[in-house]
């Protein structure tokens, strides 16, 4: 019963997958719809899996990685050093042997999570962060939708998820939101809203829980403790285990200098004060509103 861990990009899957990784002692793998380590990356992308063809292919590809038959270095960025390149064949045919696989994240599958429960009988850790934390974070990785490029990712989104027959019953009433949305900022913000009103629908279906970074940003202890409890562990708390993360995830973790009384007259607002305008944030707000969306109120 592999644990998947599942958000929206820059949304903290990195830091979580990190923190079961150390608390369970297995290897949370990085990304296998990745095209580092996928061929079909680019059909998978925002998909659902319900065409047969699709759904045997992903299939194929996760029994394998899951299976350790793949050894793709990829699958270990967060447990090695960069860059990957760089480190010793030896020591990652090491790793692969030595170490146990209790699952990955993705950031690209949030509406893979019927397929997951149903083919995988996974345990699904749904991560979600503020938009506008989560936007000001991907204005700081300049790169990070160099996977495809933006633009064309906003094409896989329309047509996969804004345009689907599957998604229409619920996405429709939001039609004249999506029109309105012309810069990138705004489409991102788009994406983040259709994504988490589909993932919690679904979750809700399910009867499972939505785990929000800033619990584990506020109270770690006590919301790694939660999600322990939720994926049927319970274990003793290092701090290493919370606030030592990777070294990948040591570089990108927060990005935050502040300290904690600069957190607390601030609130979430630290995340993107000094990155997104006024008039961004507003933008952002009226769209996760205008879909309906009550999680977080406007900063």
């Amino acid at each position: 019963m592999p644990i998947i861990i599942l958000s929206f990009g820059r949304s903290g899957s990195t830091w979580i997958s990190d923190i079961l990784s150390k608390t369970l002692g297995g290897l949370i793998l990085f990304e296998p719809l990745h095209p580092e380590t996928c061929s079909f990356a680019a059909e998978i992308c925002y998909a659902d899996a319900t065409d047969p063809r699709q759904s045997e292919q992903l299939g194929q590809l996760l029994d394998r990685i899951l299976a350790k038959q793949d050894h793709n270095r990829w699958l270990l960025r967060n447990h090695l050093f960069s860059p990957l390149e760089a480190v010793s064949p030896t020591f990652v045919e090491t790793v692969w042997r030595e170490c146990e696989v209790i699952g990955f994240k993705e950031i690209r599958a949030n509406f893979l999570i019927d397929w997951f429960l149903d083919h995988l009988d996974a345990q699904i850790v749904y991560i979600v962060r503020h938009p506008c934390a989560v936007i000001a974070s991907l204005r700081r990785r300049i790169n990070f939708w160099n996977e495809f490029g933006f633009e064309r990712h906003w094409q896989f989104f329309r047509q996969r998820v804004l345009e689907n027959p599957r998604y229409r019953s619920t996405l429709a009433a939001y039609d004249a939101v999506v029109a309105r949305a012309r810069s990138q900022t705004e489409r991102e913000a788009i994406m983040w809203a259709a994504s988490h009103k589909l993932a919690a629908q679904t979750l809700a279906r399910r009867g499972l829980p939505i785990f929000y970074y800033e619990h584990f940003y506020e109270t770690p202890f006590q919301a790694t403790r939660r999600l322990l409890r939720y994926l049927g562990h319970e274990a003793n708390l290092h701090p290493a285990h919370i606030f030592v993360p990777s070294m990948t995830t040591l570089r990108t973790v927060h990005g935050l200098t502040a300290s904690e009384n600069d957190y607390a007259a601030r609130g979430l607002a630290l995340f993107w004060q000094d990155i997104l305008t006024p008039d961004e944030v507003r933008s952002i707000m009226d769209i996760v509103r205008g879909f309906d969306i009550d999680d977080y109120p406007s900063p």
